[in-house]
């Protein structure tokens, strides 16, 4: 969660308008460790992975959670909601 709030807040330090969505994560982290850690399967060879649809206004927990993982870069996190360019993460993925 504090790693969620953070790259929202860093977001808009960089750039004054981003904004972002803290609430709808913070809200909802518990059920979405759980799925994480104990429900939701990737591919395997004898299984296809779960497709998972997520509520937009949650990306920055997902993301924070892919970082932590190794999933997503420095340079990745500190261009959240500046995708233009192809090195930044989109706010609704």
């Amino acid at each position: 969660r504090w790693n969620a709030m953070a790259m929202v807040m860093r977001a808009n330090d960089n750039d004054d308008g981003l904004g972002g969505h803290i609430a709808s994560f913070s809200s909802s982290a518990t059920l979405y460790d759980v799925g994480f850690n104990y429900f939701f399967r990737g591919n395997t060879d004898q299984q296809e992975g779960d497709l998972i649809f997520f509520q937009g206004h949650i990306s920055p927990g997902i993301y924070a959670r892919s970082y932590l993982e190794g999933r997503l870069t420095d340079e990745q996190m500190d261009n959240f909601r500046r995708e233009v360019d192809g090195n930044g993460l989109s706010s609704y993925p």
